[in-house]
Formats: C-alpha cells, sequence, structure tokens
C-alpha cells in the first residue's frame, strides 16, 4: 500500500485530537499523552514523575480584586534573567579577615569608644545612688572601663555556662559555681553596677522620648548594627523574620504574641544571612506610633532593614507577615533591585478562587499562575491545608522529583530559617538576666548578637585558612576570660585585697 492511500484511510476524527492553541501553550511532562488533554473548564492533571501537576485551562486567571495572573509560564529555552545573576563572595572584610582571638572580634562590633558610653553614664548614675547610703563604701564608687569590661566578660562566661538564671548568692558561691565570679568581683558590686546601667543622659530624655521612644539605648544600638554591616559582606540569600526579647516589665512597645515560647517581648525585625546565621540588620518595632511613611508596615520594615542590600539583586525570603504581591512589585524595581520567595496568607485578594483549596482536589499536588516577574504557587500540603507560595526568582513549574514539592517551596525551606536559628542560638546561651528595665534587657540580646556574628566571622576565616574552629561554647568562654583578665590583674595589686581571693586570682591567670 502507498503512502497516499495509507493517508486517505486514517480519519482525523478517528484517532487524531487537533490541539486548539489554548492547549498546545500548556507545558507537557515527557510522560503525558495528547489523549490526556481534554478541553474543559476544570483543573488538568499532568504527571511529573511522583507528582501531579494541576493546570488550569483558562489561559487568565483572575483574584477578587481582579488582579490578573497567567496559566502559562515564560519559555524555558530563554536565557537567565539578570535578576538572578548574583555573584557574592560572603565572609568578613577588612581587618576582621585577619582576626582569630574572641577579644579582637569583640571589639570589632563593640568598639572601646562604644563601651566607654557604658562607663560614663553608670557612673553618673552611680553619684546619684551613692547619696542614698550612709557612708561611702568601694562598693558604690565609680567604675572604668576595665571594670565593666569584667563585668561583660562575667556576663558571657554565665551564658557559656547555662548559668545566667542563678541568683547571685549561688553565682558568687565557690563551691557552687567556681571561682570565677569570686575572683572577678564582689555580688554587692556586681549587683550595683547593674543596677546603674545606663545608656543614655537621663536629664535631657524626656525630650527625646517625644520623637523615639527607643532613645534610651539607640546611639549604641545605631554603631552595634553600623558595625555589623561594616565588617562583613553577605551571600546572596537573606532571611527576614522577627525576633521577640523575652520581657514582662513596664515598656511603652511591648507585645504579645501567642504563638512564641515567651509571649510577652520586645519585637525586633531582623535580617540574616542564610548561611552563616551572621546578624545584618534589625529593627526595633516601637508599637502603634511606628512613623510608616503612609506605607504598610511590614512593607515599611522589609524597606528600611533591606537598605544596606539595595541594588544588589540578592533574594529576600520572609513569611506571610511580610509578602504581599505589591511589595514584589516594588522590590524588584530601582532603588530596591531585590527578588522576594515569601508564604502568601489564603485571605489575599490578589489569589485566584481556583487555586484555592477543594474537596475534589488530591493532597500533595501543585498548582501555578504567572504575572511578568512573579510566580504563585498552591500546593496542597494536607486535606485541610493549601501552602501559598510567592516568587520572584523562580519562573518555571519545576517540581522535585524526590518529595513531588514544587521547586520554590523546597527553596523556601531551605532559606527561611536563619532568624529563627539565631534566636535559638541566643536562648542556648544567653547572658539575659532578670530585670525589670527594658533597655538592659536590649543589652543583654545586643551581648548575645555580638557574640554570634564574632563566632560567624571566627569560623569564616578558619575554615579559608583550612582550620577546624573551635565550639561556640569554647569561643565564649574564651572571649569572657581575655574581656576579664586585664581587671584581674589591676586587682591583684591591690594592697587591702584578701588572700584568698588573691590565691584564686593567680589560679584563673595560671
Amino acid at each position: 500500500m502507498d503512502l497516499r492511500n495509507q493517508e486517505e484511510q486514517i480519519k482525523p476524527e478517528d484517532d487524531i485530537i487537533r490541539l486548539s492553541k489554548r492547549q498546545r501553550t500548556q507545558i507537557l511532562d515527557s510522560d503525558d499523552s495528547l489523549e490526556d488533554i481534554h478541553e474543559t473548564n476544570s483543573p488538568q492533571t499532568s504527571n511529573q514523575g511522583n507528582q501531579r501537576v494541576l493546570q488550569v485551562t483558562p489561559r487568565f486567571l483572575y483574584g477578587k480584586n481582579k488582579h490578573k495572573w497567567s496559566s502559562v509560564p515564560r519559555s524555558a529555552t530563554t536565557r537567565t534573567l539578570r535578576r538572578n545573576i548574583v555573584h557574592f563572595i560572603p565572609g568578613p572584610r577588612g581587618k576582621a579577615r585577619e582576626l582569630q582571638e574572641p577579644i579582637d572580634l569583640f571589639r570589632l562590633f563593640m568598639t572601646n569608644d562604644m563601651l566607654q558610653q557604658v562607663v560614663t553614664f553608670p557612673n553618673a548614675e552611680i553619684i546619684t545612688q551613692r547619696n542614698r547610703y550612709k557612708q561611702e563604701s568601694y562598693t558604690v564608687s565609680q567604675t572604668n572601663l576595665l571594670e565593666i569590661k569584667a563585668l561583660l566578660g562575667l556576663l558571657l562566661i554565665a551564658a557559656a555556662m547555662k548559668s545566667n538564671h542563678l541568683p547571685n548568692c549561688i553565682l558568687f558561691n565557690p563551691q557552687r559555681s567556681g571561682t570565677i565570679f569570686k575572683a572577678c568581683m564582689s555580688a554587692e558590686i556586681f549587683n550595683f553596677l547593674i543596677k546603674c546601667m545606663r545608656f543614655d543622659e537621663k536629664q535631657t530624655r524626656n525630650d527625646r522620648r517625644k520623637e523615639d521612644k527607643f532613645t534610651h539605648i539607640r546611639e549604641l544600638w545605631q554603631n552595634m548594627i553600623d558595625n555589623f554591616q561594616k565588617w562583613y559582606t553577605p551571600g546572596s540569600y537573606i532571611t527576614v523574620d522577627e525576633q521577640l526579647v523575652s520581657f514582662r516589665g513596664r515598656c511603652p512597645f511591648r507585645i504579645y504574641i501567642p504563638n512564641k515560647p515567651n509571649k510577652y517581648g520586645i519585637k525586633l525585625v531582623m535580617a540574616a544571612d542564610v548561611n552563616s546565621k551572621y546578624v545584618i540588620n534589625a529593627i526595633p518595632y516601637l508599637g502603634k506610633g511606628t512613623d510608616t511613611q503612609k506605607q504598610p508596615l511590614a512593607t515599611f520594615f522589609i524597606k528600611n532593614i533591606t537598605i544596606p542590600l539595595h541594588g544588589t539583586n540578592r533574594n529576600i525570603t520572609m513569611d506571610n507577615w511580610f509578602t504581599s504581591v505589591t511589595l514584589a512589585d516594588e522590590l524588584l524595581q530601582p532603588p530596591y533591585n531585590l527578588t522576594l520567595v515569601g508564604t502568601l496568607r489564603s485571605n489575599k485578594r490578589e489569589i485566584p478562587e481556583k487555586l484555592k483549596n477543594s474537596r475534589i482536589r488530591a493532597i500533595g499536588t501543585s498548582m501555578f499562575c504567572y504575572d511578568g516577574d512573579k510566580t504563585l504557587v498552591s500546593y496542597k500540603a494536607k486535606s485541610n491545608k493549601v501552602v501559598f507560595v510567592l516568587s520572584t526568582i523562580h519562573d518555571q513549574p519545576n517540581i522535585e522529583d524526590a518529595t513531588g514539592k514544587p521547586e520554590i517551596i523546597h527553596f523556601y525551606n531551605t532559606t527561611k530559617g536563619a532568624v529563627d536559628t539565631v534566636d535559638q542560638m541566643c536562648s542556648n546561651m544567653c547572658v539575659n538576666r532578670k530585670t525589670n528595665r527594658w533597655p538592659l534587657c536590649i543589652f543583654y540580646n545586643m551581648l548575645n548578637l555580638v557574640s554570634i556574628n564574632a563566632y560567624a566571622v571566627y569560623v569564616s576565616n578558619d575554615l579559608r585558612n583550612k582550620k577546624k574552629p573551635t565550639l561556640r561554647r569554647n569561643f565564649v568562654m574564651k572571649m569572657g576570660n581575655q574581656l576579664m583578665d586585664p581587671w584581674l590583674r589591676e586587682r591583684l595589686q591591690t594592697v587591702t585585697l584578701r588572700r584568698d581571693i588573691k590565691v584564686m586570682i593567680k589560679d584563673i591567670l595560671d
């Protein structure tokens, strides 16, 4: 039979399904057959390995606010977008690349000029407190830089030993906590210095507080953040999330978050590097009085906390409190030039109704829609739970073969936990002590962040030099010892010092 007769015997209506233009634009997997495509208005299923991807036949989808989405992605054969090309070598920079000792790394972020403020303002408070005592003693005398460093060293050592929650009567008992605390200073001096700790000028505070509720410690805080950004180059992926510093005393911007372990505290919006967990920036939430410059609160925080990263094409991963479609569009534009990956709340009006949960939808299925540079995926994780993730860095409906989950969700799970890890590190090795003054609570958290960032720089330098880094606990212990060492040597020269304490100091100094 010749070819012409063969073609006449085959009828198009019997064996060949002619595809419309809309059907030809759908993405098909290698296992899909043409017979699996039906022109209906319900979602369609295409097998990708062990995962099913639901594809909606309408070319365009609309949210409640008439936001327009497309069910067809851009061509996968086009070249990589410019916003997805990021070249950064993360790690310390400048003189931070050469530092190995914990004390040098501590001075990098908490400079002597900053510590001098922690000496000047407490001394002013000591003069006021001293007038309330009947007789003057060494306990109520003014402090100096070496003694303040020794105090910070004790706090760091207590954190490394997990003794920060112990009362002073146990902490300064040599039989229970060792001789390090007793050798450094008496419990009375320790209590008095903590009681007099101040970080700003008390006489002008009321005028400054009208404009800035955080003015009690604003200058010291900002200097620390500037040092964080000065000595480290973050990687291409950044996490933005919130940290709740536990505090139950009086504070004009204390908040209550029921799903947090501590529930009550001071909220910090924080940005951290995904790989090293290095804290890049942090902004305190000051309550309803925050000047958002007529922007949504979450948008205001994201734009301000990413100021050091503007114009770098880095990716910002965030949770559903921050993520919005409007924010994703704004971050792509100058001067921000940032990409976004974040979960989206199901009540957002931009989400099409067909992407939401339905009873007939199988568990583990995914649905994609696109709008320019934005990709929205709907993944059904459980029978009653659908997760929405918005991305401006992904543009294809790729599925991981091993898990059957979308690539966008894998990327989000990989990059979302930096700030949570920082919060966990603060809890595991914490200098915080019980206090009713929120500026002191913030100062304790500053010491926690300084120790975390110092350790991140230390690990980066050791790995670059092909050395094995020491444990973080040993690093913090050594930092505390090095902070106390000059004060112990000076105290040893005191003529009237008790003999048993001199023996303790000599044993510590070896």
